[in-house]
C-alpha cells in the first residue's frame, strides 16, 4: 500500500502530476482516524481460528456509492483441522446488525459481541468433511484503519470503495481476519443502482442489468488473504491493455476510471505495460496470469493493492510501479506478521527503484537513490522491524517501512552481487511452501543465504533489527616510497547506540589521469587501513553509485573528494528543467543562451535542487550554463513544442 501517492513520489519523473514531497503523512491524519487506525491495528486474530481452514467465500451484497450502508449475505465453506470442535467464529464489526446464521439449510443460533460471531454447529453437520455456514447482516459499517468502508463523490458523482489493511474487512464482511489462512477462492457479486460499475478481484463472469439495478459478479479462483478482498463502485469506464508473458500467456491489464480522467488514463497507460513486462522478466511470470490485473480508481490519496485490482487515486507512473509489485510481493507471497510489513512495503518500494534503474533510459535511478538515502539518513534512529504493530505512525512510516526497507534490499544486492541477489528473488518467489501463501523474515533471509552461500545473521542483526546507520570518517594517507603511493584509513560512528559497528563492504572510486577504478573495501574494524594505489591519485569518491545507508562526515588529506557533478534534467513533458547542484551556493546562477549566442534567460538559482520553467522558449537548441561556486556546467539541451 501507498499511502498518498506522493509519499514516495520522484519529483523529476512525473512532474506533470506530482506534488510537493509530504516528510509525514501520519501528521496529517486527523486524531479521530489515528484512533480508529489504532482500534484497527489492536485486533488479535482468534485462537480459534487454527481450528477451521476457510475454502471458499460468496458475498452478495447490496451497496449504493451515495449511502454508507450495506446489506447482504457471505456464504462461506471450510473444513475443521482438529476433531471435537463445534463452535466457530467470524470477524464481524459490532455496529453491523447480524440477521440470522443459516447452517446446511437451517437456521441456527449465534452471538454476536465484541466484533466477533460465534457460532455452534448442530451436530449432524460435523461427519461431513466440508462444512457451509451463511451470515445475514446489514448495516452501517464504521470507518476503521484507512477508510475500511467509505463513500464520497468525484465530480459530484458518488463512489464506494473499501480498503482492509491491516483489519478492515471486518467493518463491512463476515470475514476470518488472519495472516495465517487465505481464503482458497471467492466469488464477489455486488448489486447496486443500475448507472454504475463495480470493480473487484478476479474476472467479471457477469454484469447485468435489471430494472434500475445492476449486479455484477466478479470470480476469483486464487488463494487470497481476507484484507486483500475489496470493492468499489462509481460510473466507471474501461479500457483494457494487453501484455505477452514470457510464458506465452496474454496478460490484461483492465482499467475502471472515472470518465472525467478516460483520456488521461489512456495516455498513461502504455507505461504501465511496460512495467508488467519488466516484472515479468526480472522475477517470475505474473502469479494472477490466468485471470487479470487491473486497477480501480478511487478516492483515497494513495494506492491500494487489492490482489488482481488495485484501487488507485490514478494511473501514475511510480504509483503503478509499486502497486503493481505488490502483487509479487504482499498479494501472491503475503507477510505473516505485521512485524515485517517491509516484505511488502520494502520490496513493492525497491521494485519502483528497480523500474526507474531500467526504464525511462535510467536517468531517475541515481535521483531516486539520493532521495532514499537522504530521507533515511534525516533521522540517526529507526528499525526496519515493527516491534510494537499497534502504532500506525510505526508501521507505515515512510523513512523505515518503506525507504529503509526498499534500501536493505539494495545494500543486499550490494553484498550478493547481481547475479546471486536477483537468483534470491526467483527462488523466494518459486518456493512451492510459501507460493500464494504467507511467509516470514526468516523465509527471505533462508533465500538470500542459499544463494550467496554465507550467512546473513550479522547483516540483518544491524540492518533490520538495529537501528541507525554508519557515518564513515575516512582519511587519505600517503604511503613511504618513490612512487609516492596512496591509503585510506576508515573508521565509522553508528548514529544510533543498537549498534556498535556496521561491518560491510565500502565502495571506494580512485581517480587517476581521467580515468576511475571502482574499489570494494570490507571494512571490518575501527582505523582500518587500506592500500589503494602504488601511486598517488587525482581524486577519491566514496560510494559514488549509492549502494549504502551512510554519510561521510569527513575526508581529509593530500587530495580532495570528487563531488557529485551539477546535473541539468530536461522535463520534456511539463517544459521544465531540473537543476540539481552538488551543494546550494547562495550565488549560483543559471543562464541559458541560444543558438546565436543571445542570452535568453538569467536567473539566481534558490534551492539545492530547482525546476526552471521554460515555456517561455521557442522551439529550439540552447546551451545552459549553470555556475555554482568552484563548480559550472554547460550543456545543451532541446526545446520542443
Amino acid at each position: 500500500m501507498k499511502k498518498l501517492f506522493f509519499f514516495f513520489s520522484v519529483l523529476i519523473v512525473q512532474a506533470v502530476w506530482a506534488q510537493a514531497p509530504d516528510p509525514d503523512f501520519n501528521d496529517k491524519i486527523s486524531f479521530a482516524d489515528a484512533q480508529n487506525y489504532i482500534k484497527s491495528a489492536r485486533f488479535v486474530e482468534a485462537p480459534g481460528n487454527a481450528s477451521f481452514d476457510l475454502i471458499h467465500q460468496t458475498l452478495n451484497l447490496q451497496v449504493d456509492p451515495a449511502v454508507n450502508y450495506i446489506a447482504g449475505s457471505v456464504v462461506s465453506t471450510f473444513k475443521m483441522l482438529k476433531e471435537n470442535i463445534q463452535d466457530i467464529h467470524f470477524d464481524l464489526s459490532s455496529e453491523l446488525r447480524v440477521d440470522s446464521v443459516y447452517s446446511e439449510g437451517k437456521k441456527i443460533a449465534y452471538e454476536h459481541l465484541n466484533n466477533q460471531i460465534s457460532i455452534t454447529l448442530p451436530q449432524a453437520t460435523l461427519s461431513t468433511p466440508l462444512h457451509e455456514v451463511t451470515i445475514y447482516y446489514q448495516g452501517a459499517p464504521p470507518h476503521n484503519g484507512f477508510g475500511s468502508f467509505m463513500t464520497a463523490k468525484h465530480e459530484e458523482t458518488p463512489i464506494l470503495w473499501t480498503l482492509s489493511e491491516p483489519y478492515g474487512a471486518r467493518d463491512w464482511f463476515p470475514c476470518k481476519e488472519s495472516l495465517s489462512d487465505k481464503i482458497d477462492s471467492i466469488d464477489v457479486i455486488v448489486t447496486c443502482p443500475g448507472q454504475y460499475r463495480v470493480a473487484s478481484n478476479g474476472l467479471l463472469v457477469a454484469d447485468q442489468v435489471s430494472g434500475d439495478k445492476r449486479t455484477a459478479h466478479w470470480k476469483h479462483r486464487y488463494p487470497i488473504a481476507t484484507y486483500l478482498v475489496g470493492i468499489a463502485v462509481t460510473n466507471y469506464q474501461s479500457f483494457s491493455n494487453f501484455v505477452d508473458a514470457p510464458n506465452g500467456k496474454r496478460i490484461e491489464i483492465l482499467n475502471y476510471v472515472y470518465p472525467e480522467y478516460l483520456e488521461t488514463a489512456k495516455g498513461n497507460s502504455q507505461e504501465i505495460t511496460s512495467v508488467m513486462d519488466f516484472y515479468n522478466h526480472k522475477l517470475i511470470t505474473y502469479p494472477f496470469a490466468n485471470e487479470k490485473y487491473g486497477h480501480a480508481q478511487f478516492g483515497w490519496g494513495g494506492g491500494m493493492e487489492h490482489q488482481t485490482m488495485s484501487f488507485m487515486s490514478g494511473l501514475h507512473f511510480d504509483l503503478v510501479a509499486h502497486e503493481m509489485a505488490h502483487q509479487w510481493f504482499g498479494d501472491y507471497i503475503t507477510l505473516g506478521s505485521w512485524h515485517n510489513i517491509w516484505l511488502n512495503e520494502g520490496f513493492a518500494t525497491y521494485m519502483t527503484g528497480l523500474v526507474y534503474e531500467n526504464l525511462k533510459e535510467g536517468i531517475y535511478w541515481p535521483i531516486w537513490k539520493s532521495q532514499l538515502v537522504s530521507s533515511i539518513t534525516a533521522q540517526p534512529d529507526g528499525s526496519v522491524y515493527v516491534a510494537d504493530t499497534t502504532d500506525y505512525k510505526r508501521v507505515f512510516n515512510s523513512r523505515l517501512t518503506y525507504s529503509k526497507g526498499g534500501y536493505l534490499l539494495h545494500m543486499l544486492r550490494w553484498e550478493m552481487g547481481d547475479e546471486h541477489f536477483f537468483q534470491a528473488l526467483k527462488d523466494y518467489l518459486s518456493d512451492p511452501a510459501l507460493a500464494y501463501g504467507y511467509a516470514r523474515q526468516e523465509d527471505l533471509v533462508r533465500h538470500m543465504e542459499q544463494a550467496a552461500d554465507t550467512s546473513f545473521t550479522e547483516f540483518f542483526n544491524v540492518w533490520y533489527y538495529g537501528e541507525g546507520y554508519p557515518i564513515y570518517h575516512i582519511k587519505q594517507l600517503a604511503v613511504l616510497g618513490s612512487d609516492g603511493g596512496q591509503m585510506l584509513e576508515v573508521s565509522q560512528t553508528p548514529s544510533h547506540p543498537s549498534v556498535s559497528f556496521f561491518k560491510m563492504h565500502i565502495p571506494i572510486r580512485v581517480w587517476k589521469d581521467g580515468k576511475s577504478k571502482d574499489l570494494r573495501l570490507y571494512n571490518t574494524q575501527q582505523d582500518q587501513k587500506f592500500t589503494i594505489s602504488t601511486s598517488a591519485v587525482d581524486s577519491i569518491q566514496f560510494d559514488p553509485d549509492k549502494w549504502l545507508i551512510a554519510k561521510v562526515d569527513m575526508m581529509v588529506g593530500t587530495h580532495d573528494i570528487a563531488r557529485e557533478p551539477i546535473k541539468i534534467i530536461p522535463e520534456a513533458s511539463t517544459h521544465r528543467l531540473r537543476i540539481i547542484l552538488p551543494e546550494y551556493d547562495e550565488k549560483a546562477q543559471l543562464r541559458i543562451v541560444d543558438v546565436s549566442g543571445r542570452t535568453v534567460m538569467q536567473m539566481p538559482l534558490k534551492a539545492k535542487d530547482s525546476p526552471v520553467d521554460t515555456k517561455i522558449l521557442q522551439k529550439g537548441m540552447y546551451i545552459v550554463e549553470i555556475t555554482a561556486g568552484k563548480d559550472s556546467k554547460r550543456e545543451k539541451i532541446v526545446v520542443g513544442p
